[in-house]
């Protein structure tokens, strides 16, 4: 085991013992949005915040935020496959 896997497993468990791991986890979707969705998505939309299980996205117009509420389950299940966790379980465009 490498020297930076062992500080990586030393900063999870310290993350996991404060109870702070689900909040990382959560704030990794919003932080990553533009990776996960793709450049032209991120173009017209940016991740606000994450509740809940609940991501709030800002879209630049009405067409595009009812092209993505079409596409919401994909990218739900997208967005927690990179995650490797459930994590999103819903997202209101806004």
């Amino acid at each position: 085991m490498s020297r930076a896997e062992t500080i990586g497993n030393v900063f999870a468990q310290l993350f996991k013992d404060l109870g702070i791991e689900k909040a990382i986890q959560q704030n990794q979707a919003v932080v990553n949005w533009d990776e996960f969705v793709g450049e032209r998505i991120a173009e017209v939309s940016q991740a606000e915040k994450i509740e809940k299980g609940t991501l709030y996205v800002k879209v630049e117009s009405p067409v595009w935020r009812n092209e993505l509420s079409f596409m919401k389950h994909s990218l739900i299940k997208d967005i927690n496959m990179k995650l490797k966790k459930n994590i999103v379980k819903d997202i209101k465009f806004t």
